[in-house]
């Protein structure tokens, strides 16, 4: 099944940067240009003496009007520009506000991220969370997960959870009530003998595994946790033919989505039931690429609006696959 993006509505917010700059009169200053405005006023002072027959008191008035015009448009614009600012922090503000816990399952498509190492500011799960300097697992959190199921949300008929997601170690057995589990950073992994069961068991029971945000040597160590967790597990490139990319998008390239951070091509890897390409895949890298800091970013604009849709396509269809096979 295949489906066309339309508008996502992303919102990309704009900065304005507004500068005051303090010269010299014309007098002194050849350096100033005579264009016109509450400058240029200045700079032709000693004309406009000239020119109004020597009256100078009707010069310095006219001088004086046009520069508090200037002035006063420019505080005006420096007003709404700032205005802007404060309204665009504010939605940043909002959107970093999180969950104290992780919600009950309730029947709806949630987000599950994988953590593994040191836990949210407080060094373990136990305390609330925020951004602060965030472990290797958390980069993107909240707002990737936040934004992306917006996206699912518009383009398919799932009802998920918009309030950010759930946070699961890979030996939580609730994480198994969830049918897809997202892993950033992997090449930082290290799971305990207990972590790499649970995962054993959550994918051969139906789970899928997204991992994202990794490049270069990071494979070695994801791809020896891998065989920690499922012995003798091989990976393969995955192209363009795998109906994981026309699981709901039909995604005709994938060297259109170029990674945001790392210089390198992605390259999508795939594990599969048993290493039977015929199978059910149950893993799938994002090796070289990091589709979460586009999900993150995409309405503040500091990526394209097509790359970012590109990201949400490929992170749409995970979740139609996982949740169909």
């Amino acid at each position: 099944m295949s489906a066309s993006l339309p508008v996502l509505g992303l919102v990309a917010a704009s900065l304005l940067t507004g500068s005051v700059m303090l010269v010299r009169s014309g007098a002194d200053n050849p350096d100033v240009p005579n264009d016109g405005g509450a400058l240029g006023a200045g700079v032709g002072y000693a004309a406009g003496i000239e020119d109004a027959g020597g009256d100078t008191d009707a010069v310095s008035t006219g001088v004086e009007d046009a520069l508090r015009a200037g002035v006063e448009d420019a505080l005006r614009a420096g007003e709404d520009a700032l205005t802007s600012v404060e309204d665009a922090l504010t939605s940043v503000g909002d959107a970093l506000s999180v969950q104290e816990a992780n919600v009950p399952y309730d029947g709806r498509f949630t987000f599950a991220r994988i953590r593994f190492g040191a836990g949210l500011n407080t060094g373990s799960f136990g305390g609330g969370r925020g951004r602060g300097r965030l472990p290797p697992w958390a980069h993107d959190y909240p707002r990737a997960e936040r934004n992306f199921m917006h996206i699912l949300r518009e383009t398919t008929l799932l009802r998920p959870y918009m309030d950010g997601g759930n946070i699961f170690t890979t030996d939580d057995p609730e994480l198994t009530r969830f049918p897809l589990a997202y892993i950033s950073e992997p090449g930082y992994w290290n799971p305990t003998e207990s972590e790499v069961e649970g995962l054993r068991n959550y994918l051969l029971k139906g789970g899928f595994l997204i991992a994202d945000d990794f490049r270069n040597a990071d494979w070695l160590n994801f791809d020896a946790q891998m065989k920690r967790v499922i012995p003798g597990a091989e990976f393969v490139v995955l192209d363009e033919s795998h109906m994981i990319f026309d699981s709901f998008f039909r995604i005709e390239s994938l060297k259109t989505l170029a990674s945001p951070t790392f210089q390198v091509e992605p390259v999508y890897l795939g594990l599969h039931e048993e290493n039977d390409p015929d199978r059910r895949l149950m893993a799938i890298a994002n090796y070289n690429n990091d589709i979460g800091e586009y999900w993150e970013y995409s309405d503040v604009g500091w990526y394209p609006m097509d790359l970012s849709n590109e990201a949400y396509k490929l992170g749409v269809n995970y979740v139609i696959y996982a949740m169909t096979h």
